[in-house]
């Protein structure tokens, strides 16, 4: 996912005085941000932006982005850094960008606009991990479920229209002329149960996000649901993500249709 943070840092000359400003907390991709701009402890007079990346809940995650910044002249007119490629995760979420900026151009008339200085952060996730919530939201009935998906010896507690929204094999399945229409619990036949509980965790919480561990088999379910958005999704995954061969993007690009990627 793809979005775009303005920061205004309103006191500039306490700032240049202070040596450092942060923004305050910032959501886009499923995750937590915070910019920075702090003056280098050397003679130089410049200084750097730093970008933080994270979550509100413990587990092992990763958040590959592209990023850029860009500095608002008084004239209208921006500067833009060049475009860096990160890979934040537990060990290491915190990166200094690319370009630097002279520290007086904080209250310099170039870039003071107002009394402010204006920056922008293009941010591009292009892959991430995430911690799953678990089977455990499903594991019991709530006022949003209303049917019982049977995997085996598993039950999981969902909600018909939701799936119906997503699936017209659920559809089908649930309000259509089926033995199934009106039972309260429906058994799936030939599925892994971690793997559908991947796909139940994408649809309620599409922020989680799909990963390069779960798409393969979020691709191979949501074919067999005639999920198209959910198909669509995991064909720009597959298109953004780094961590898959030519070779297993054709093989999955063939056996699941996926014409964009055999371009």
């Amino acid at each position: 996912s793809k979005f775009v943070h303005r920061w205004v840092i309103n006191n500039t000359r306490s700032a240049h005085a202070l040596g450092r400003a942060e923004s305050g907390v910032f959501n886009g991709g499923g995750f937590n941000w915070i910019a920075a701009v702090e003056k280098r402890q050397d003679r130089s007079n410049s200084g750097d932006f730093t970008l933080r990346c994270g979550i509100d809940f413990n587990g092992p995650w990763k958040c590959e982005a592209d990023v850029t910044y860009c500095l608002f002249r008084s004239d209208g007119t921006k500067w833009e850094s060049e475009k860096v490629r990160v890979c934040f995760h537990n060990d290491y979420n915190s990166s200094i960008l690319k370009g630097i900026i002279g520290w007086d151009n904080l209250t310099h008339q170039i870039f003071n606009i107002a009394g402010t200085f204006i920056t922008e952060f293009e941010i591009n996730v292009i892959n991430s991990e995430r911690p799953l919530t678990g089977p455990s939201i499903f594991a019991a009935s709530n006022r949003m479920s209303n049917v019982v998906l049977k995997i085996k010896e598993e039950k999981l507690h969902v909600s018909k229209e939701f799936l119906a929204v997503y699936s017209p094999v659920f559809e089908s399945l649930f309000f259509g002329d089926f033995v199934e229409k009106g039972k309260e619990e429906v058994e799936i036949k030939d599925v892994v149960y971690h793997e559908i509980v991947d796909l139940l965790n994408f649809l309620y919480c599409e922020s989680s996000g799909l990963t390069d561990g779960t798409v393969p088999h979020i691709l191979k379910l949501a074919d067999r649901f005639q999920m198209e958005r959910i198909l669509n999704l995991c064909e720009k995954h597959l298109k953004q993500s780094s961590g898959f061969d030519v070779i297993k993007q054709l093989f999955l690009a063939d056996q699941y249709r996926l014409t964009s990627l055999k371009v």
